[in-house]
């Protein structure tokens, strides 16, 4: 019942690119001292499609990712090939303010994605 975004970044050449392989994404909280760029994820939402006569087909899923650059264009060149990859599976629910850099000086951008899992 987590969704599906670790595997499809790890999957797309142009992420794998920009984020290292394995990629530099992480789910909450990146490690401290995390090179530059990475992501991380956090699950905001989400529900089984439910049927009225059968069990749910497949989980629909709202993801926060944010990505974090040392300047606006790093971040900004990693969070388009994830929406890119993204887009592919799912589509982009909202883009958020600007996160707060906890005084590391990062750049980040911060946007929702919705997944749908088939089971």
């Amino acid at each position: 019942m987590v969704p599906l975004i670790q595997s499809i970044l790890q999957a797309s050449g142009p992420v794998r690119e920009l984020l290292g392989d394995p990629i530099r994404v992480w789910p909450g909280v990146a490690p401290e001292d995390a090179a530059l760029p990475y992501a991380t994820w956090s699950v905001v939402g989400g529900a089984p499609m439910a049927q009225l006569s059968d069990p749910p087909p497949a989980d629909g899923w709202r993801v926060r990712l944010t990505v974090w650059g040392a300047g606006a264009s790093q971040a900004n060149a990693a969070a388009v090939s994830i929406r890119d990859e993204v887009e592919r599976h799912g589509s982009i629910e909202s883009y958020n303010p600007p996160p707060d850099d906890d005084d590391t000086g990062a750049f980040g951008i911060s946007f929702d994605v919705r997944l749908l899992a088939i089971r």
